[in-house]
């Protein structure tokens, strides 16, 4: 693999200048777990791979793409052909993990975390120090991603209630019809050993049975703690209802978390008294009840004794 830019001030003697390539394009939305390199990355007698597409494989992803005018083509002893795709069509560096959070990363040089590597590609402006290399801090998050270090977070504490009660332990099995109820669940990332409250203003939330009557995105009222929520009212439709959180995004272990409960009927005495869409069989009602009367009245006080064939007592 050759093309890109190297970096001001790198030390070329630390490696074969034949088949390198630089590269500082990281894929945009992994930056939220993996840093975003400040100085090209060496890739020495590396490959550059062609992933597979989204619509045929969703859980593998580029992590580092190849620089623009980076190629790959075969090595020196066979055919020099360049292969069909260039630039950032080509995947240096790739991640892949598996429905269950099991994770693979995937190189296309042997040499890009070697010694050679992380001395030559160290930045004279912070004192020329190992952490200031780009290829350290890649390969050093790549570890980390790896080993279920970095990029992970979790969902606990799933709660629901009607608004305005109390929390009283366990979470209710069903609500009524058009209540007001919300939503909590708390989401933290792993980040040093420790447990923190994740930050994201995309986390999506589902009210569904079958379809979705709600599909929106969480809210995270206070960015210091990990509880997201919404409050939502049943709908009018009785039966079983899921919440759903269904959190995927590249970089980061999947949160797939499932929780249901009912809508049921109104007890008989919780129907309003007089509903909207009856009206028009309530004054049907009363305006029977009125013609009644007045036909009533009307015959009871009529004198019929002019009437031709009547006899008057």
């Amino acid at each position: 693999m050759n093309g890109g830019q190297p970096p001001q001030k790198a030390s070329q003697a630390a490696f074969n200048t034949k088949n390198t390539a630089w590269s500082r394009n990281m894929f945009e939305p992994i930056t939220r777990v993996f840093s975003k390199p400040q100085r090209p990355v060496l890739i020495e007698d590396g490959i550059g791979a062609v992933l597979d597409t989204m619509e045929n494989n969703q859980h593998i992803f580029p992590i580092l793409r190849g620089d623009v005018g980076s190629f790959s083509k075969h090595s020196e002893e066979g055919p020099s052909e360049v292969g069909i795709v260039s630039g950032n069509q080509l995947s240096v560096v790739a991640g892949y993990q598996t429905q269950y959070n099991l994770r693979v990363v995937f190189s296309g040089s042997m040499k890009m975390c070697g010694n050679a590597a992380m001395m030559a590609t160290r930045d004279p402006l912070q004192g020329n120090t190992i952490q200031s290399s780009s290829n350290y801090v890649l390969c050093t998050e790549m570890v980390e991603w790896n080993l279920q270090e970095r990029g992970v977070v979790r969902a606990t504490n799933v709660r629901h209630n009607k608004v305005g009660d109390d929390r009283n332990g366990a979470n209710p099995e069903n609500y009524k019809r058009e209540v007001d109820i919300e939503y909590f669940i708390d989401i933290h990332e792993k980040k040093n050993g420790e447990w923190i409250p994740w930050v994201a203003d995309d986390v999506q939330f589902q009210f569904t049975m079958l379809d979705p009557y709600y599909q929106v995105a969480l809210e995270q009222k206070d960015k210091s703690s990990p509880t997201f929520t919404y409050q939502l009212k049943t709908p009018w439709r009785l039966g079983i209802f899921k919440f759903v959180v269904d959190y995927k995004r590249y970089g980061l272990t999947y949160i797939d978390n499932k929780m249901e409960v009912s809508v049921i009927q109104l007890r008989h005495d919780e129907f309003p008294r007089y509903d909207t869409t009856g009206y028009p069989y309530y004054a049907n009602v009363f305006v029977l009840m009125t013609a009644s009367f007045l036909f009533v009245t009307h015959f009871a006080f009529s004198d019929f004794s002019q009437i031709k064939g009547v006899k008057a007592n």
